[in-house]
């Protein structure tokens, strides 16, 4: 990074996959990047009863003490959340492993930090479950999330950690600077460089499935994400980190 911009690496949908005994090699790499701060976008796990998160706590306890890094939750993270019933102490082991390993977790909150003199603003929003169905095929009300967060901050750069970008249109009405998602896996299958060709809700196509787009002053940038989970397979697709670097 340049003297005069901050770095941030962005990790999204991982999936308990592990790069290297103790997903060493995916923090290494990182660490070889020198971001100012780690954003996690959600599921870094796979949410599935008595599923083991032991790659993904793994991979947070490489990073602990060595960069800072916030985390918001995916659909996978606020499952286990709001079912305990289904998923007993689950969220609770994911959270406490996050939180004893220094990582600040953004569950419908926000944090600001500083560097270089330029302070950014992070916003982890968590989408609420319906807005999830693959079927339901429903529109987000700017309301949901300005119940949540009234406004950006008007003295910070301002990253907003959607992890479903199929609400971008919703997203850019409340104004940020930044939004990062994932979700999608970068379509599976992608033709060409950009297009991906099916998304997780089993919409052919998605319009949102990857990369970035911009809508006035708001830019938002999808991953195709470092993992897989009930199809196990990419084609043209490659996993990716996100390096971003915010120049004043």
């Amino acid at each position: 990074a340049a003297e005069d911009s901050i770095r941030l690496v962005f990790v999204s949908d991982l999936h308990n996959v592990s790069y290297g005994t103790g997903n060493r090699g995916l923090a290494e790499k990182i660490l070889a990047l020198h971001p100012d701060a780690v954003l996690i976008g959600g599921d870094l796990i796979v949410g599935k009863p008595e599923q083991p998160m032991d790659a993904a706590l793994a991979f947070i306890g490489n990073l602990s003490g060595r960069v800072p890094v916030y985390a918001a939750n995916g659909n996978h993270e606020y499952r286990l959340r709001i079912y305990p019933e289904t998923y007993g102490d689950m969220y609770d082991t994911y959270r406490r492993g996050l939180t004893e390993n220094h990582v600040t977790l953004l569950e419908n909150e926000s944090s600001v930090f500083s560097v270089r003199g330029m302070k950014v603003a992070l916003y982890g929003y968590e989408l609420k479950r319906e807005y999830y169905d693959r079927f339901a095929h429903m529109e987000l009300p700017l309301s949901e999330i300005t119940d949540v967060f009234p406004a950006p901050a008007e003295d910070a750069y301002n990253i907003l950690l959607a992890h479903y970008p199929k609400y971008f249109p919703t997203y850019v009405r409340w104004k940020p600077d930044l939004i990062l998602s994932g979700h999608y896996h970068g379509g599976v299958v992608r033709i060409g460089k950009r297009r991906p060709l099916i998304g997780n809700d089993l919409t052919f196509f998605p319009k949102y499935g990857y990369g970035r787009h911009t809508e006035g002053d708001t830019t938002m940038i999808v991953s195709s994400g470092l993992g897989d989970h009930t199809l196990p397979f990419r084609l043209h697709d490659p996993r990716e980190l996100v390096v971003v670097d915010i120049r004043e």
